[in-house]
């Protein structure tokens, strides 16, 4: 599974959905066949973050999450300031996307 975040400009579209508020309770789905899941414009901020661990969750087979760093745009070159470079900040991501998980997905940050 692919998701792509990006917030150009160039690719903001006038007929934009309205972004609501939807609270709803999740069931106790599983998913058996998600191995891979791939964010193209990662941010280290709390919605995305608890997507993944939600991804985590319910994905009992994921092998591997990238977080790759560069978005394959064609109007920019945007690498969003809150994507983590060093090192301490990746493992600081790492440890909290796994807290409380039993997942062993190998987590490939850059």
């Amino acid at each position: 599974m692919k998701l792509y975040r990006h917030s150009c400009e160039f690719n903001k579209s006038e007929d934009d959905a309205e972004k609501t508020n939807l609270v709803w309770q999740a069931s106790n789905f599983k998913h058996l066949k998600l191995k891979l899941f791939m964010m193209k414009g990662f941010e280290e901020e709390y919605k995305v973050m608890n997507y993944i661990r939600l991804i985590m969750e319910r994905a009992v087979c994921l092998k591997r999450i990238e977080l790759p760093a560069k978005i394959q745009c064609n109007k920019c070159t945007t690498i969003s300031p809150r994507f983590p470079v060093d090192e301490a900040s990746k493992h600081r991501i790492r440890e909290q996307l796994r807290h409380g998980l039993s997942s062993s997905a190998d987590i490939i940050i850059g």
